[in-house]
């Protein structure tokens, strides 16, 4: 048994096989192996714990994941993508909509995403800051 192997989630190599196309699809999905952590939303306690889980694939409306426990279908959840050198790529709210299980007691989620939280930028004016240092 060829198994991907994280620190507390091993993936069976059948649970990063596609699921079979249910119908046409609005978007195109982008597949990727992607690592993410998520907890129920909202969080009852600032301690709450995270559960691992892997990205199989996403669009720009839903996500796919492979996960440890089963969630029930129209839970929500905040989930945060990790991209490369696993920083925080995505922060998002989604709303559980399939579940099925799959190999090695894991299960596939697909999510519909229903709000990303996108980092905000300040802006610095050079010259405000200048000035004050000048005039003080």
């Amino acid at each position: 048994m060829s198994c991907l192997a994280g620190p507390s989630l091993a993936i069976d190599r059948e649970d990063t096989e596609p699921a079979p196309a249910s119908g046409t699809r609005r978007e195109a999905r982008r597949d990727g192996l992607r690592q993410a952590d998520y907890s129920p939303f909202p969080r009852m306690s600032l301690d709450a714990e995270t559960s691992l889980a892997l990205v199989l694939n996403e669009s720009d409306a839903g996500l796919c994941l492979v996960v440890a426990r089963n969630e029930p279908i129209g839970s929500l959840l905040r989930i945060g993508v990790r991209g490369l050198h696993g920083l925080l790529s995505r922060d998002v709210v989604a709303r559980v909509v399939w579940s099925e299980e799959s190999a090695a007691d894991r299960y596939r989620l697909g999510l519909a995403l229903l709000r990303e939280a996108k980092p905000r930028m300040s802006r610095v004016r050079y010259e405000d800051g200048l000035r004050a240092r000048l005039t003080g």
